[in-house]
């Protein structure tokens, strides 16, 4: 054990207010089934792709950091591998939206295909045995590789024994490389292939960009929440600090990515490339397209930029939540005009389903938290990461 490092557990009261969130979520999607199948459908997409967001989005901070033998981190790390659990629970939900296929994507209808011939050049890949074959590969992969490294560190923890560190060297390396190109072709299978005559090259990378940047801000919260459960002199200002930078350069690197596909598609001119964007940045869908930029990007680069407000919890707090408000619109952007047409709608689908993904985000996360050692024991940097807690 550590000196200094208390344990946590969930209270009861914050059990059942995530259970009842849960719970409106899930009755929430099986009344939107029998009303409005197609919009319950499409909202299931966003929360399903939102939680393996930030699951595969903590896997790829841990894999960074342990394929660069990073030390800041250590200190931290249980947050980020708490936070992966949530992807085997997305695994799940992944297989519910197989009942879905039809409701979501055009190209699942045979009479479609047989009337569209750029459905017909496509069909060798889309179709639906195909891609839930691939669903179940990239799930496989991400399980998987988040699996060994958290095992690795945990391992580490009763044997202080090195071989646990250098294996996580290399198995960041391989979530890098597996895990980045299986979100890739998730994102385009899932979101992309909503709108199968449209296309872009950039938009894998863009999506990666806003899964990281959920991650970190997802990471971050309950970083906060356990610095005011006792974790304040683990957790210190320099790891939140250091947290704010990685949501500041993530913000930077999301608005490049979507201003260079903007650019690319503007410039080009080509109608099977402009029309996804003209439908998306005129008239009612335009404000959601610039408040998107707003809350992604402006707001995150602004309140990030002075080093003061990422040492603040509430103001660290209150640009997460922006964060994870704006990824989510993000991807309303994406799905849902397939389906409400020029018009967008939010109401009661919408709000219940975002508060049901959120609230099992963390019931799970913090739940996996407190059953481990709060920080890596016999880690090699952590005295590096924290050096004023000592060992016994």
């Amino acid at each position: 054990m550590m000196r200094g490092v208390p344990d946590y557990r969930m209270s009861s009261r914050l059990h059942n207010v995530l259970i009842a969130g849960m719970g409106v979520g899930m009755v929430v999607f099986l009344t939107g089934l029998f009303i409005d199948p197609a919009r319950a459908w499409g909202n299931y997409l966003i929360a399903l792709f939102y939680l393996l967001s930030l699951g595969v989005g903590a896997a790829s901070f841990i894999a960074l950091q342990s394929a660069s033998n990073a030390g800041f981190g250590v200190a931290y790390r249980r947050i980020p591998e708490a936070v992966t659990r949530v992807i085997p629970v997305a695994g799940v939900g992944a297989i519910v939206l197989f009942f879905g296929i039809d409701a979501l994507y055009e190209w699942s209808h045979a009479s479609v295909v047989a009337e569209d011939p750029i459905l017909q050049g496509k069909q060798a890949y889309l179709n639906v045995p195909f891609f839930i074959l691939r669903i179940f590969v990239y799930f496989a992969i991400w399980v998987w590789l988040s699996h060994l490294l958290v095992t690795n560190s945990r391992e580490q923890d009763r044997d202080p024994d090195l071989i646990y560190t250098r294996r996580n060297v290399r198995n960041g390396v391989l979530f890098i490389l597996l895990g980045g190109l299986a979100f890739i072709f998730a994102s385009i299978d899932l979101l992309m292939s909503l709108e199968p005559h449209w296309y872009s090259t950039v938009f894998g990378l863009m999506t990666i960009a806003g899964m990281f940047l959920c991650g970190l801000a997802g990471v971050t919260i309950v970083m906060i929440i356990l610095r005011h459960n006792g974790f304040g002199s683990v957790f210190t200002t320099k790891h939140l600090s250091g947290m704010g930078k990685w949501m500041l350069a993530m913000s930077v690197f999301w608005v490049y990515l979507w201003v260079s596909q903007h650019l690319l598609i503007w410039y080009s001119n080509i109608p099977e490339e402009t029309s996804y964007y003209v439908f998306r940045h005129f008239d009612s869908w335009g404000s959601l397209s610039f408040l998107n930029l707003i809350l992604n990007w402006l707001i995150p680069f602004l309140v990030l930029l002075p080093q003061a407000t990422k040492r603040d919890d509430t103001t660290m707090l209150y640009v997460s939540v922006v964060i994870l408000l704006g990824h989510w619109l993000d991807l309303y952007i994406r799905v849902m005009p397939t389906i409400f047409g020029e018009n967008p709608l939010f109401g009661l689908p919408e709000l219940g389903s975002y508060t049901g993904m959120m609230a099992l985000f963390f019931w799970v996360t913090l739940r996996s938290f407190s059953r481990y050692n709060p920080v890596p024991l016999n880690d090699p940097y952590l005295v590096e990461s924290l050096p004023a807690v000592g060992r016994v």
